[in-house]
C-alpha cells in the first residue's frame, strides 16, 4: 500500500530527466515556523533515483545558494528566509540537465553577449542592489546593460532598483550572487526562455511509483 507523503506544494516538475532513466523530479515547497524551504523528490524506486535527487539537491546548494533547513536536511531554504520562487523554479529545471557526478560549480557574473559583442557583467552592490555594465563604453552595451536588467526583472520577479535603468533589487535586499550567475543567460536571452518556460508548463505529470518503470 502507498504510502503519503507531506511534501507541500509541487511548484515545478521535470517529468523526463534524460540523466537516470527518465524519472519525473518534483521541487516542492512548504512553510517551517514562517519560513518557506523546498525538497527535491521522486516517486521512482528506479536503483539510481535516490543519487540523483541527492545531487540535484547539492546542485541547488552549490550553485544556487540555498542552505539546509535546521529541522530536516533534505529541506533547503534561502538564507534571506524568503522566497524567490520564479528564480528557483527555472534554476531548478537548468541544474536537471547536469550529469550526476558533474563539477559543481556557481556561474560568474560575467557573461559575453553577442549582441553588445563585448562581455557585461553585474556588479553586486550591496544590500541585494546589482547594476549591469559593459565593459565596453558603447551605446550598444549600454543598451544590452538595460535589457539585461529588464530581462531580470521580467522573468524572476526581481524589482527595478534605484539609480538608474541598469539596476536591480532583490525584494529581500539580500546579496544573491548565484542566483545573479545561474540566470544571467536566461535573462538574455527573454524570448527563449518564456518559449521554454511555456512548452515546460504543458509537458506530464509527476506519476505514482505504480505508473513508473
Amino acid at each position: 500500500m502507498g504510502k503519503t507523503l507531506d511534501l507541500g506544494i509541487r511548484i515545478e516538475l521535470l517529468s523526463m530527466d534524460p540523466h537516470c532513466q527518465n524519472i519525473s523530479l518534483g521541487l516542492y515547497r512548504r512553510s517551517c515556523g514562517g519560513i518557506p524551504e523546498v525538497k527535491v523528490h521522486t516517486y521512482s524506486n528506479v536503483e539510481q533515483a535516490a543519487g540523483r535527487v541527492t545531487f540535484i539537491r547539492q546542485a541547488l546548494i552549490q550553485m544556487l545558494g540555498l542552505v539546509k533547513s535546521p529541522e530536516n536536511p533534505e529541506w533547503l531554504r534561502f538564507t534571506c528566509r524568503t522566497m524567490h520562487e520564479r528564480a528557483l523554479k527555472r534554476a531548478f529545471l537548468d541544474l536537471c540537465k547536469i550529469e550526476t557526478g558533474a563539477p559543481l560549480t556557481p556561474k560568474p557574473l560575467t557573461a559575453f553577449d553577442k549582441k553588445a559583442d563585448c562581455n557585461l557583467t553585474v556588479a553586486n552592490l550591496d544590500d541585494g542592489l546589482y547594476e549591469m555594465k559593459s565593459e565596453q563604453p558603447t551605446e550598444a552595451g549600454a543598451k544590452r546593460a538595460a535589457a539585461l536588467a529588464r530581462g531580470f526583472i521580467k522573468l524572476f520577479e526581481i524589482e527595478a532598483g534605484d539609480g538608474g535603468k541598469d539596476r536591480i533589487v532583490f525584494p529581500c535586499r539580500t546579496n544573491h550572487d548565484p542566483i545573479i550567475g545561474a540566470l544571467m543567460y536566461r535573462a538574455q536571452n527573454v524570448r527563449s526562455a518564456m518559449k521554454e518556460e511555456e512548452e515546460a508548463a504543458t509537458r506530464g505529470v509527476l506519476s505514482a511509483p505504480s505508473q513508473q518503470n
